[in-house]
Parts: C-alpha cells; structure tokens; sequence
C-alpha cells in the first residue's frame, strides 16, 4: 500500500540553499587540483594506421577501445619526412613530419574504429597503412571564461607538447579549443562539439563526510512482487541493526510522497577498473564497465529486457535477481547513436529503432532481436523512430517516426510507422499530438482514466500533458536532463553559422502504482548546475524518480526512492519495482564509466 504525503518547504532551508549557490559560483584554484593530470593522460598521443577506407571520407583504422581511443576522439594523418639528424652524433632526432588531414572518431569497435574526414589540408589520399596519431600536430586554442585562470594555460602547453598552440586566446581558427568555464575545463571540436569536460571538485568538510558505500549491501530483492527479503551486514552486533535500519529505509522509500504545485506549474485548472559501488536503500541488480547514453525496457515473451548504448555499441541485458547478457551489436549507419527504442509489432517479435547521428543528418536503423544476435532489417531511414506502449502492457506496439528540422531538431510532422516487407510503410499518427510533441521522452498513455490516450512528453526540461492539442499540465523546470545530446551547425554553409544543441530525453513511463485503477507518472528528474554551459551533459548534482497523478481535473506532483549523484538514463516499472539505470560518463565525473541497474520495491 502506497502512503502519499505532503511536503511543504521550510524557511530554514532557505540561507543554506544561498550559501550552497554561491559556494558554486566562486570556484577556487584547488577546486582544478589534479585537472591538468587527467588531460594530459586524456590527450596523450596514440600512434596507429589506416586500414581501409569505406567511403565518403570515412575511414577504419587499427586503434580501439584497449588503446584508449574514445568517440571524438581527433587524429593527425601524419606524413612522414626528412629525417632530422644530428650533424656530430649522427644520431636520428626526429622526421619533419607533415599533417595532411585530420579525422575523428565516430565509432570504436573491438580491434578497430570508425574515423571520418573533419578537415583535408591538400585533398590527400589517404591510403592503408598512413600514420595516425592521436591528438598530435593539432593545433589547439586556451581561453579562460571566468578571468582566473590564465596559469593553466602554461601548465597545459607544458603537458601537451604536442599540440600546436595558438598564441591568441582570441583565434577562432583552430581544432581543438580548451575553455575554462564556471562549471569546469571544456575541450571541444572546430565544430562546437564537446570532447572532453572536467568538473572542478567538490570541497568537503569535517561535517559532511560520507559513510564509505561498501560497508553497506542493500537488501536483496526477490520475487514477481518486489518484497524485500533482508539485508546482510559486514558483521554481526552494531552491524546488524545497521543493516536492518537499511532494509527499513529501502521499504519505506518505496512510497510515493506527492507534494502541493510550486509555481511555475500550470494545469488546465490552475576508463580503469571500475569500484563495485554499493546503494544504500537501492537494490542494486548489476553493474558494466561503460557509461549509457540511452537505454530502455521491455518485455519480451514474459521477461524484462535492458537494451543500452554508450554511443557506438549496443548490449541488451536480460533482468532478474541480476543482469544476464543476451546479445549485442552496433548500428549499420555509422556515427553516434543518440537514442535506441523497442518496437515489438507482434508479441514476442522484438526489434530495436537506432537513431543515429551520422554526416550531420539523423538516421534510423531497424534491428530485430533474434536469439543473441541483432541482425539488421532497415538502414539509414531517414527519420528519427521510437515505440510506445499505448495500452500499457510493456509491449511497445507502436512505433512513431519524427522528420529532422535543423532549426529546431525536432521536426512538426509525426506519422506511424509499420514494418511491412523489410520496410516503413508510413501513415496517419493514431493519436492525435499538439504541434510541439518530440518522439523522444515521449509516452502515450491514459493517464486520467477517461478512457482517453494522452501526449506525455518531456520539452527543455519540463514535463508536459496533452489531451489532443489541448494543454493539461506543465511541470517546473527540473524534468529530464539526459546526458544524450547533440551539438550541430543549423546553417552549415553560412559564413556564421548558429549553433543547435539538442537534448535526446529518457522516456517516462505509466503505472499504477496506488491499485486505484489510474495510471500515474514516473519521470526522470534532475537538478543541474545553473550555470551550465550548453552542450555539457554532464552537470547534474543529483536525480530522482518523479511521479505525477492526475486527480480531478489536478496534477499532484511527488517522488519515489532516494536521490542519486547520477544521471539516470533509463527508467521502468515491472514485476512490483521501479527500475532506474544510472550512469557515471567518464572524464565528466571521475574519470572512470560505470552503469548501474537499481531497483526501489513499490509497496
């Protein structure tokens, strides 16, 4: 039985709430401590070759995962010259090496990577066997936003002797630009597009240290109906009562807790090894060695399925007491796959939608589930596709293709999707959407329990019902915060082009979780840094479950569970849990990937 409650705000909060934003603002020198260390290991040059070239200006070459090659990852095509010898010890110092072209890293598979052409200086030919090196003979830009910074400049030349430094922190030409910002060091492209970001670290005082996490194992859930079973403890006395204070704490997180409307919201009435990590008051099912872009659930012939993405390979997990590897693979249109969605037209016949960004353009693959293997059905459709679940028994029936705008990203015209004959055969979207609908954080559901299917779906970070093109509700301004995003140019040809940022968000889901027979809403949330800079997915202090229910003609807002220092990128309710996949995305935290599949029972 779920206990709603109400929370209301308490002014003593307030001060601490100030002190905390301005202890945000003002960034101090040891808060960079170790940065210029984690770049130059980032940014430490690789050398390897050119295997093959498979067309428009693409490339494979022999670097991969295991030598540390990341997507965005830049690389000189390096011809090699005369050699410089000394002219008394005729000792070989060097070769005047010339830069013909660079690449950068789309896709990394095992054994080799996917590079395209970002910028070709004397139309080369690049054949098998060139030289490649990493982030080498690139010529890179500093600059300091916050104007207390200058000092890194010189520790970053003295690290990454490499690269060819611009004198002028004002040049706009260049391939790599180092900026200093409020939320920390940005290293991105000559395109805008983020590589690398490093969060200035957190100070921490004698008053609020953490209890080390492998002390406590959260209870272990078993069962279709989600109860806890217990929890063990490292040791038997104290031990032991702290484990049952843990188990408490996990039951009694499962309630849902709903609080009064703030303003704001409007309704129709008003890298190495990874640490196991632990989750106190979270039933932890499993964890893998790499960050999720996206991820998402579904039931397939009675089991729950995980599909998840890092952004260039595919791995679909079954879920029980633990996470089991089913199959795995990768998209057929090469780039970064940016969303992946469950489709399942006929019970039992699953397949997977790949929206992928490739040469600048969004393209679906269509990959259908068949034992461990995901074999290719459709490439390169030239719409982004999601599935729905409309009558809300975990089989995404539905799938919904979404034409690319480069204005707003998110075109206006949405239609129906079927697979027939190995293609998409378009129509009439059956449920009709208001104009500003995205097919991504989307979910169709009756969540009013008029017999009628609302538009849910998740817009800059706000949360949104439609009954038609009629409003119902929108929620404040902490909704979502995916680390999914793209950043490209609107008008790629201009002689100033705009640039476009756009975020791929985690879909809610519906469930009743009360028994009063009305489907409620659970939604990712987040709370960010103010100051974010655009394009930096990854400044989020914390995340947690979000639940709306519709009752007479109101939308009462609440929580379920703890709040997490992860984004969460995938959630789900079944067999009597909430499911939450939380991600750490590399250099952006701690310069370690990590995902974690959680669960909080719903009782």
């Amino acid at each position: 039985m779920l206990n709603f409650g109400i929370w209301r705000v308490q002014l003593k909060n307030f001060g601490f709430t100030i002190a905390a934003l301005l202890a945000g603002v003002l960034l101090s020198v040891s808060a960079f401590a170790g940065v210029v260390e984690k770049v130059e290991k980032d940014f430490a040059p690789v050398s390897g070759v050119v295997v093959m070239a498979t067309g428009g200006g693409e490339y494979i070459i022999d670097l991969d995962g295991s030598n540390d090659i990341a997507v965005g990852d830049m690389l000189a095509v390096v011809e090699e010259g005369e050699q410089i010898v000394h002219p008394v010890s005729k000792q070989v110092l060097g070769t005047l090496d010339k830069t013909m072209a660079v690449l950068q890293i789309t896709q990394v598979k095992t054994g080799y990577s996917y590079a395209k052409v970002l910028e070709d200086k004397e139309a080369a030919t690049i054949d098998a066997g060139t030289k490649v090196e990493r982030f080498s003979n690139l010529s890179a830009v500093f600059r300091d936003e916050t104007g207390n910074f200058e000092g890194m400049y010189a520790d970053l030349r003295r690290a990454l002797p490499q690269l060819e430094w611009q004198e002028s922190m004002s040049a706009t030409l260049a391939n790599l630009f180092f900026t200093v910002t409020p939320n920390g060091l940005e290293v991105r492209d000559s395109e805008g597009t983020l590589i690398r970001s490093y969060a200035p670290q957190k100070a921490t005082t004698a008053t609020s240290q953490s209890i080390p996490t492998n002390l406590i194992t959260a209870p272990k859930v078993k069962g279709a109906a989600g109860a806890a079973t217990g929890a063990t403890a490292a040791a038997a006395g104290a031990g032991s009562a702290t484990a049952s204070n843990v188990a408490a704490q996990a039951k009694s997180k499962g309630a849902v807790e709903y609080e009064a409307a703030p303003t704001g919201e409007t309704s129709a009435s008003a890298g190495s090894d990874i640490f196991n990590m632990e989750f106190p008051r979270f039933n932890k099912i499993g964890q893998f060695k790499k960050k999720t872009v996206m991820a998402d659930f579904e039931k397939v012939n009675g089991k729950l399925l995980l599909a998840t993405t890092d952004g260039g390979f595919i791995e679909v997990f079954g879920v029980g007491e633990e996470l089991e590897s089913v199959a795995t693979g990768d998209s057929t249109t090469m780039g970064q796959i940016l969303s992946l969605s469950w489709y399942q037209p006929e019970a039992g016949e699953a397949y997977l939608a790949v929206t992928v960004w490739s040469d600048k353009r969004i393209n679906t693959d269509l990959l259908k589930l068949e034992g461990d293997t995901l074999t290719p059905v459709i490439h390169g459709y030239t719409r982004m596709a999601a599935g729905f679940d409309v009558d809300g028994d975990m089989r995404s029936e539905l799938l919904l293709g979404q034409e690319f705008e480069r204005e707003y990203f998110y075109g206006r015209r949405v239609n129906e999707l079927t697979l027939r004959n190995a293609e998409f055969e378009v129509s009439a979207s059956p449920v009709l959407l208001p104009s500003s609908f995205q097919i991504y954080g989307a979910l169709l559901s009756d969540v009013t329990g008029d017999g009628k299917v609302e538009a849910i779906y998740v817009r800059k970070r706000r949360l949104y019902i439609y009954q038609g093109t009629e409003q119902l509700y929108k929620s404040s301004s902490e909704i979502g915060g995916s680390v999914a995003t793209v950043t490209y140019y609107v008008d790629p040809d201009a002689q100033n082009p705009m640039i476009n940022n756009a975020s791929i968000e985690v879909a809610p889901v519906a469930a009743d979780l009360d028994g009063d027979g009305t489907r409620e809403i659970v939604a990712p949330a987040a709370d960010g840094n103010i100051m974010r800079s655009v394009g930096v997915a990854s400044a989020i202090d914390s995340s947690w479950l979000a639940v709306f229910k519709y009752r007479n003609g109101m939308v009462l807002k609440g929580s379920v569970g703890d709040k997490l220092e992860r984004p969460l990128q995938g959630i789900s309710v079944a067999n009597g849990q909430a499911y939450m996949l939380a991600t750490d995305v590399g250099s952006l935290l701690d310069g370690s990937e990590a995902s974690y599949l959680l669960s909080i029972p719903l009782q």
